[in-house]
């Protein structure tokens, strides 16, 4: 697990296109010693943008010739070429979605916040206390506190930090308070309160649920899974987007239409089933986000 890695920023706005970029043009640009002066970020803010996209699994680190190098996955080749400013929710969503997956582990608050936290409205201190009690439970050595309250205030700023109306040259708001996931509400004197928000199917976007669903590791060989495990399994619906069961049903008959790629339901055992068609998630993006 990992913990703080993200130099206490969020991830501004353009920095996505800049970083992604960089690496097309130069495998070594994060190796660069005066990389920062290229994009016009500081040391810090460069570490915290290498950190990003590797967190966003659009980045991969290898060895090339004895060097370290880094390249663009699928997911980031397909992303620079069809929405490199982020402009789609649909973009947002699936890094949302690999944020929270933490496959290379690297973005635990998020992965313990969506997947594992299970209260929706909470004191901003008992949210940090919460995390810190989960920590010591699940990590073999003492993690400092000071990285723990970084993790959090990230992750709250992460989904809240929104663009100033009155400031147009505004840049230091995070694209991803376009998902309306979290809710910060302030409260007087008292603690903040952070909220858990169900957002509309138009904001989380349907081909970026359907990327998720073609991506999920559990999923059996004859194509079949729950409706009930959608809704309630880690790096599912319910959990990544806090989708309630109505909504995961009212997505699920909207992919039942689906142009190409229709799925199916199948009640088995008095539990409902849906049937995913044999297409991988980075083939199902590609042809999303690649038309014509």
């Amino acid at each position: 697990m990992a913990y703080a890695r993200h130099q206490s920023f969020y991830i501004r706005d353009k920095w996505f296109s800049k970083g992604l970029k960089a690496v097309k043009q130069n495998k070594r640009f994060f190796f660069d010693e005066y990389a920062f002066e290229t994009v016009g970020l500081g040391k810090n803010m460069l570490e915290s943008l290498k950190y990003w996209l590797l967190a966003f699994d659009v980045l991969e680190e290898r060895t090339e010739e004895g060097q370290r190098v880094h390249v663009l996955s699928e997911l980031g080749d397909i992303l620079l070429d069809s929405d490199r400013l982020l402009q789609r929710n649909e973009s947002l969503s699936i890094l949302h979605y690999h944020l929270v997956r933490n496959r290379k582990d690297l973005s635990t608050v998020f992965d313990w916040y969506f997947n594992k936290y299970k209260e929706t409205m909470v004191s901003k201190r008992d949210l940090f206390n919460s995390f810190i009690t989960w920590v010591s439970q699940n990590e073999v050595k003492e993690v400092s506190q000071n990285s723990l309250k970084r993790d959090i205030d990230c992750l709250i700023q992460f989904y809240t930090k929104v663009p100033d109306e009155n400031d147009p040259e505004d840049v230091l708001f995070c694209p991803f308070s376009k998902l309306s996931l979290i809710k910060s509400e302030h409260s007087g004197e008292r603690d903040d309160i952070i909220r858990k928000v169900t957002p509309e199917l138009t904001t989380v976007g349907i081909p970026s649920l359907y990327y998720v669903l073609l991506d999920y590791h559990e999923i059996s060989e004859d194509r079949l899974i729950s409706v009930e495990e959608i809704v309630n399994a880690d790096n599912l619906w319910g959990r990544i987007f806090n989708l309630s069961r109505n909504k995961v049903v009212e997505a699920l008959n909207i992919l039942t239409t689906h142009d190409k790629f229709p799925i199916e339901y199948i009640r088995t055992n008095n539990l409902d089933y849906i049937r995913v068609p044999m297409i991988s998630s980075i083939d199902y993006i590609k042809g999303e986000f690649l038309k014509g």
